[in-house]
């Protein structure tokens, strides 16, 4: 069970890091809050879904990070109010400093303090975070455990048994001190106390990850509050598909999933599920988005990559932090795969596929060439399985494309190890939809290779832009006729397609996906 931490603190930028920085356990989630009034709301919602049984986007924490500067102003009034509130009983408060001294430390710890961090918090205040956290739910889900059994007992033997049997198991849960992203795994352990121990064997597995296009870029533009919002409905989601058909989620990356199928139970049809639980995350891509319009955040796109092989598959780490983990060459390229793919893509290798008993419908061939990879990729876009999956990529049909009507110029930089490069490709736009684009090559000598990433400055006649901020993947190339995939929008994108296309931006209801609608 992924663990809530509230992190209250009045500087945005140092609230992002530490998101950044608690989500990459994949154990934590944080929940980022810049003002008394955000905190207020949070436990009006924490304490409405105690009375409630539908899952609420607001959770009481496992721990809370305050920043001292603002717990301290006004007499410590924020920090009064959190400790007055019955639903925060408990908690286990840490408190984050600019610079950590004797004097200081002494003053946080009579305030209250469990511990106290200076900031950038390092790996051992992670741990620390991390270790607490845990420790304070298996505690409290324990106490009530207790406190029903305690009115049954009819003799103070069995409260000591009781207690024993408390002790061992929080001993246990400290020794696995790691995250375990599935039940079954997490039950196999705790079934078995050996299996705690570091190792684990070779086998043949199936991987599988996925991530949201430009969601770096778009996280920037909300606030923390939002973004957490965000990813938590979006993991919920995901999560649903993955663990319907058996899939074990090994660790949450940012906006990125990773997964394996086969593993902690052998699965003969583990390449089957896989590819049944990647369309079924693709369609459920068509719920978030409503949800992103519910609530006004931008639509989003997710790519999948699907690969096959030997991997190591167990405990990693030391005897005091290790996790169940995946290891090895497959892991490596299914990355590389997953990178190559667009929005609304699920791209499987050769070798997974050659696995697969069941019929698939395939929408197109690639072969791609990574960096660190010595031989070429041979890839499949599969947008439908049959057999007992009979599922299909719900809005796999391309928005159709219209002609520009006057001239626009698309400067692209290619985008390499993550950086814009200098020099720029400029082409003629042919035609365009809210998703893709057909582009002239001034220069058909140009360096642009197919499925290589770009910014794109667009310019009209006059030369000034009429949108910046885009990226996209280059899907075909034919001499001096290139498509481009947008992977992520800008507002002056939108305006620019709205006014171009003489079309209105509208949210498919079915599908959840972007489209154009002419205007009558």
């Amino acid at each position: 069970m992924e663990k809530i931490i509230w992190v209250i603190g009045e500087n945005r930028t140092e609230m992002i890091e530490a998101q950044r920085q608690i989500n990459s356990t994949g154990s934590m989630r944080a929940f980022c809050m810049l003002s008394f009034e955000a905190v207020s709301k949070a436990i009006d919602k924490a304490i409405a879904s105690q009375h409630v049984e539908r899952r609420s986007t607001i959770s009481i924490p496992s721990l809370i990070l305050i920043d001292y500067d603002m717990a301290s102003r006004n007499d410590y009034e924020l920090l009064m109010f959190l400790k007055k509130q019955q639903v925060l009983a408990g908690v286990p408060l840490f408190f984050v400093v600019e610079y950590r001294s004797e004097e200081l430390d002494e003053l946080c710890y009579s305030k209250g303090a469990t511990v106290v961090l200076s900031k950038p918090f390092s790996h051992i205040g992670i741990l620390r975070m991390e270790h607490i956290a845990w420790q304070h739910e298996v505690t409290k889900n324990y106490e009530k455990m207790l406190q029903k059994q305690a009115g049954d007992l009819q003799s103070a033997r069995e409260i000591i048994r009781l207690n024993q049997q408390l002790e061992s198991r929080n001993a246990l849960l400290y020794q696995i001190f790691g995250r375990y992203f599935s039940d079954k795994v997490l039950d196999m352990i705790l079934d078995n106390p050996t299996g705690a121990a570091i190792g684990g064997e070779k086998r043949e597995l199936t991987v599988m990850m996925s991530d949201l296009r430009g969601f770096t870029s778009l996280s920037e533009e909300l606030e923390p509050e939002d973004v957490t919002c965000l990813l938590d409905y979006y993991f919920g989601k995901m999560a649903e598909a993955i663990t319907q058909f058996g899939g074990t989620i090994i660790e949450f990356l940012g906006d990125a999933v990773l997964v394996v199928f086969g593993a902690p139970m052998v699965a003969k049809h583990q390449t089957e599920c896989a590819i049944a639980a990647a369309i079924s995350m693709q369609n459920k891509m068509g719920e978030v988005n409503r949800f992103c319009e519910k609530n006004g955040y931008p639509s989003l796109e997710m790519g999948i990559g699907i690969h096959r092989g030997e991997a190591f598959i167990g405990n990693v780490g030391s005897q005091k932090m290790m996790r169940y983990n995946v290891v090895g060459r497959i892991v490596n390229e299914c990355s590389r795969i997953e990178n190559y793919s667009v929005g609304g893509q699920v791209l499987v290798s050769k070798e997974a596929l050659q696995f697969v008993d069941c019929p698939v419908e395939v929408h197109n061939h690639m072969e791609i060439i990574a960096k660190g990879i010595p031989k070429p990729i041979e890839l499949s876009e599969v947008i439908g399985i049959g057999g007992e999956y009979q599922l299909r990529i719900a809005n796999v049909e391309f928005d159709v494309m219209k002609p520009a009507k006057e001239l626009v110029v698309f400067n692209m930089s290619p985008i390499e190890e993550k950086m814009v490069q200098e020099d720029t490709v400029p082409g003629r736009l042919l035609e365009i939809s809210y998703k893709r684009a057909v582009v002239e090559l001034y220069d058909f000598q140009a360096e642009l290779k197919v499925y290589s990433d770009v910014e794109i400055f667009a310019a009209g006649k006059d030369g000034k832009a009429v949108f910046t901020g885009v990226y996209a993947k280059v899907v075909e190339r034919n001499l001096d006729i290139v498509t481009l995939h947008f992977t992520h929008i800008s507002r002056s994108f939108q305006k620019f397609t709205g006014l171009e296309m003489e079309g209105a931006v509208m949210v498919d209801e079915e599908h959840g996906s972007l489209v154009m609608e002419d205007n009558v």
